[in-house]
């Protein structure tokens, strides 16, 4: 799979990548202000057929003190304002506009590329100066593979609770497909995952689930069915956000794969029908879980997007479904017959 691997970008380990501005429906109700910032750092370990975070990230450890850098040089990162509540249909994680009112964040999002309690990619000993780094925010989230959440994440999580904040791991449950999970190269079990989000809620922290929508291996025909399996399964295990990745291209493992048939590129109307599906079983306005939230990964768009007619419709359509939760008509295209958006 690295062979297969074009060449990474330039990352400066003392700069993030980017920050953003982001704001997201919450479970409960309302929304919250995210600071997010993409952090530079060491590469995940794990090397899945379908990740091509790998591109940002350095060669080697990432150094000592170079962590908590970043998340200062974020927070004072230019022309962030967010707004102080969101406009009507305002879509889920969207690039707030400079120039507004500008409250305080009510969270940050440290996104490394890789896995945040793994020590070459933050070292354990910038704990405290992370911690002291993100005080302001009432929530942190971070990134994590299930097998990396042991007592250094638990110790993180009980010092944010000690201060009144909540810190929140998201981690892949990519899929539960008997075949495809275990031949993903994510060296994880649905068990795994069980564990991991027990022992994150025990120490009261909350679980956000990556889950795919087109994984290799998962027939074309059964897209949005094990999608919708996934997400009932880490709903089941205690996340309260799923969060629905389309598989993009790209990577050279996943393209050979395309080649050979054994993967097929997930179309713009299975991420809707998925976001559909899950929306009316996990998650319907007012029912018995409206604590929980399902959102569509709406990154690099418009590579799903293949009927002109009908993309700016079905992308504000999956805004609308992101920022609310709440269901509206499909959208029906007499150029593609509702096929390709």
């Amino acid at each position: 799979m690295r062979a297969r691997r074009g060449p990474k970008a330039a990352v400066d380990p003392w700069r993030p990548i980017e920050v953003l501005a982001e704001r997201e429906r919450a479970a409960g109700g309302g929304t919250r202000i995210w600071l997010t910032v993409f952090l530079a750092g060491a590469e995940c370990p794990y090397t899945c057929v379908f990740c091509d975070l790998w591109r940002h990230t350095l060669d080697g450890p990432t150094p000592p003190g170079a962590v908590p850098a970043q998340i200062a040089a974020a927070r004072a990162w230019p022309g962030l304002a967010p707004r102080a509540s969101p406009g009507a249909g305002a879509p889920h994680g969207s690039v707030v506009a400079a120039g507004d009112a500008a409250p305080a964040f009510d969270g940050v999002k440290l996104y490394n590329a890789s896995n945040f309690f793994d020590e070459r990619a933050v070292p354990a000993a910038d704990d405290p100066a992370i911690l002291a780094a993100v005080e302001p925010f009432g929530r942190v989230l971070v990134e994590c593979h299930p097998r990396l959440v042991g007592p250094r994440a638990l110790a993180f999580a009980g010092a944010l609770a000690a201060r009144g904040a909540v810190l929140e791991v998201a981690m892949g449950f990519e899929t539960v497909h008997p075949r495809a999970l275990p031949r993903l190269g994510k060296g994880v079990t649905l068990a795994h995952l069980e564990r991991a989000t027990a022992d994150l809620l025990a120490a009261g922290a909350a679980v956000r689930a990556f889950v795919l929508v087109g994984a290799p291996w998962v027939p074309a025909a059964e897209t949005v069915e094990w999608a919708l399996a996934t997400a009932r399964a880490a709903v089941a295990a205690g996340a309260r956000h799923v969060s629905l990745i389309p598989v993009r291209g790209g990577n050279g493992t996943l393209d050979e794969l395309a080649r050979r048939g054994e993967w097929t590129p997930p179309s713009l109307v299975d991420l809707e029908a998925a976001l559909d599906r899950c929306l009316a079983e996990l998650a319907p306005p007012g029912g018995a879980a409206a604590d929980i939230v399902v959102t569509a990964d709406l990154w690099d768009f418009e590579r799903f997007a293949s009927c002109p007619a009908c993309t700016t419709a079905r992308r504000e359509r999956l805004e609308w479904l992101n920022a609310t939760g709440v269901a509206v008509p499909p959208v029906f295209c007499a150029a593609c017959g509702g096929a390709g958006g």
